[in-house]
């Protein structure tokens, strides 16, 4: 089999050497790049290349949704696992929807990585066994069931909008028109008595929604 290329994107330096470690010991497996940054990334974008890319979704200077999708449209065969500490199914939605084939959470057994990984590669959809268990159970895990009062989408926006998302690029991030988004947080709003965006990002810290 044709050697296999892994680039890391994560703003931990020791997170990215222990899994360029791990991953490296499968045989015909490399770790090309190891990327710290979505400035990093986007210098890395104009001439690096890697058959897999595992992406944490929190960066410091941007969105791993958004990245993702950047990412695909420019090189839509690329299998991407997302490795997070976020296991609410809210985020591994999202993540599938933006175009991820897989998602670990940062909890998961190291070698699930590396499961995730074979399966991408193979033109799989990969879970990790803890977001699968989630979504067996029927109900509502992670962050999502900390917002009973609102849908699965008007929780999506909501999340968005307490990571200092604007409107318009809570619309971007998940695929939606800027009228919709508007009007979803307009429901947030009215459901949550709220009146701005500030009082939005103290209730999410209220509820640990936000860090």
């Amino acid at each position: 089999m044709p050697p296999l290329r892994i680039a890391l994107v994560d703003d931990h330096p020791i997170v990215r050497s222990g899994f360029r470690q791990l991953l490296e010991m499968e045989p015909g497996w490399t770790v090309t790049a190891e990327i710290g940054s979505a400035r990093e990334l986007g210098a890395w974008m104009l001439g690096g290349a890697c058959d897999v890319m595992v992406m944490d979704l929190t960066l410091p200077d941007g969105d791993g949704l958004v990245l993702i999708r950047h990412v695909l449209a420019q090189r839509p065969g690329l299998a991407v696992v997302v490795l997070s500490m976020h296991d609410g199914m809210l985020f591994v939605q999202d993540a599938l929807s933006a175009g991820a084939r897989g998602y670990v959470t940062k909890r998961a057994a190291p070698d699930e990585l590396v499961d995730a990984i074979r399966a991408v590669s193979a033109g799989e959809v990969y879970l990790g066994t803890d977001v699968r268990t989630q979504g067996n159970d029927g109900e509502q895990g992670g962050q999502e069931h900390l917002l009973p009062e609102l849908t699965l989408r008007e929780a999506q926006v909501f999340l968005l909008l307490a990571r200092g998302h604007s409107v318009a690029r809570v619309a971007a991030t998940i695929g939606i028109s800027n009228k919709t988004a508007y009007a979803h947080r307009a429901n947030i709003y009215q459901k949550l008595q709220l009146r701005s965006d500030f009082q939005l990002h103290e209730l999410a810290l209220k509820r640990g929604l936000v860090s």
